[in-house]
């Protein structure tokens, strides 16, 4: 080959991109296969780790269950549900240590452990593409090594201070069907004299028209809690049943319901719950010895008797200081706190609304409506105050049942409530009950939409807090 040519060779780039597009095409080829073993590990150890939680609640809810069980039977129940819930490759137990009375296993690999805790790290493999390539994977053949850890609190023998907290204003006393109110509705009108002793029958001018069916506010604010008491042994004698009724006799099963758990569940048989039962009115009313048992919260629950007024405000001004911060639920002294409030979140006052000087046209119901009146939604600032101090709040809504077709002249829900509830008018959303579930912790807020749902709200709800009680520690 003589000079020129070599130099023409060597100066010849044609082929470059050819070279250097083998050469990029292997790094891309290497980059993607990188990225599938970065993305099958991530998700590898994603499962793992869920695995591995729910192997030590496994284990969380057997000690409670079964105080004395060993160490080694309780990592056979923890290899079990790893082995169950991890299906990705197998996985393997390198550490486990159980901190309890019996046990006494108290030193993990980040040192002593808190009493009552569960300690458990594992390990297992994701597939690697790049063997021998990458740094990824192990020293095992096309395996990438990944692992988890996790400390849950063994919640044994928690105690449980349960709230039950009743709107017992008027309002709770309609009828809990349509079929109530008409009941309730039709014995006004036949004994009409014994409702409103020398008031005239609605037929005549000046008085209540249509009959009330006990929930009504008479004309200048004359109701008293004793009219409301007689209105629901009345309501009873027509063969209705009330929503106050049907609201005590739910109470009364959620505490029978608590009772069978307790004592024959495998969850909780260890809990300890103990019972405040309240209603309130114009204000916050206690029934029984505080933080009483099964059979003292059923006997005070016989002992609410209906009110008046609906002072919201009033009552969870009391709550907050009554109920004061939440505990650990160690014992007694610092139980962990739960409130349920069942309500249908308006307050509202009969002499007050009538007495109201903002009278105004509403567009949205076309009707002269009081603004800036005593009727207001429940107070979501004085809902977080008793979040905030660590409460779990329930909101168990009864929504606002309103007798209509009362004339607006002489029913104060036509004149003062209605455009409360419904400011942008009929068919618009309910402030009240938008209040009430911002009112409620996370997961905490159920609406009765009838009077079934009432017993299914307060079960529901209370279920839902004994079960997160037993949690991830980290």
């Amino acid at each position: 080959m003589t000079i020129s040519r070599l130099r023409r060779f060597v100066g010849d780039v044609h082929a470059n991109v050819a070279i250097t597009f083998a050469l990029v095409g292997v790094l891309l080829i290497l980059l993607v296969f990188m990225a599938v073993d970065l993305a099958n590990a991530f998700s590898t150890r994603s499962s793992l780790q869920d695995a591995t939680d729910a192997a030590a609640l496994a284990v969380a809810t057997e000690v409670s269950n079964n105080p004395t069980a060993s160490v080694s039977q309780l990592q056979a129940v923890a290899m079990g549900m790893l082995t169950a819930d991890f299906r990705k490759s197998s996985a393997q137990i390198d550490a486990f240590h159980v901190c309890t009375a019996a046990t006494n296993d108290c030193v993990g690999p980040s040192g002593a452990m808190r009493m009552n805790t569960v300690s458990m790290a594992t390990s297992s493999t994701a597939p690697c593409l790049l063997s021998g390539l990458s740094a990824l994977c192990g020293a095992q053949n096309a395996l990438i090594p990944v692992s988890a850890t996790t400390t849950t609190t063994i919640n044994f023998g928690v105690t449980m201070q349960l709230n039950i907290v009743m709107d017992s204003s008027a309002s709770m006393i309609v009828g809990a069907t349509p079929t109530d109110v008409s009941l309730i509705a039709n014995w006004v009108t036949a004994n009409w004299d014994q409702v409103k002793p020398g008031d005239p029958a609605p037929s005549f001018p000046g008085g209540d028209n249509p009959p009330c069916a006990f929930a009504c506010h008479d004309v200048g604010g004359a109701t008293t809690p004793a009219d409301v008491a007689l209105g629901l042994t009345r309501a009873q004698s027509a063969g209705a049943t009330t929503r106050f009724d049907v609201m005590i006799s739910a109470a009364n099963t959620l505490v029978t319901h608590l009772q069978t758990v307790a004592n024959a569940s495998t969850r909780v048989p260890h809990d300890v719950m103990l019972f405040n039962v309240m209603s309130f009115d114009s204000s916050l009313h206690t029934y029984g010895a505080p933080n009483t048992d099964f059979s003292g919260a059923r006997s005070a629950i016989g002992q609410v008797s209906p009110g008046l007024d609906t002072a919201m405000s009033t009552t969870m001004t009391q709550l907050v200081s009554q109920l004061g911060a939440n505990g650990n639920g160690a014992s007694a002294a610092s139980p962990m706190k739960f409130l349920i409030l069942v309500t249908d979140g308006l307050q509202s006052d009969r002499s007050a609304n009538w007495s109201c000087s903002n009278w105004a046209m509403d567009p949205a119901w076309n009707y002269n409506t009081c603004f800036g009146g005593y009727a207001a939604p429940i107070s979501i600032a004085q809902c977080a105050q008793l979040k905030n101090a660590g409460i779990v709040v329930a909101v168990l809504e009864t929504p606002y049942v309103p007798l209509t077709g009362q004339s607006p002249a002489v029913a104060p829900y036509e004149k003062t409530v209605r455009h409360v509830i419904f400011p942008n008018g009929p068919g618009s959303p309910s402030t009240v009950s938008t209040a009430l579930q911002a009112c409620a912790s996370s997961g905490y807020y159920f609406q009765a939409a009838n009077a079934s749902d009432i017993a299914t709200g307060f079960t529901t709800l209370t279920d839902k807090f004994i079960g997160d009680t037993t949690r991830i520690a980290n």
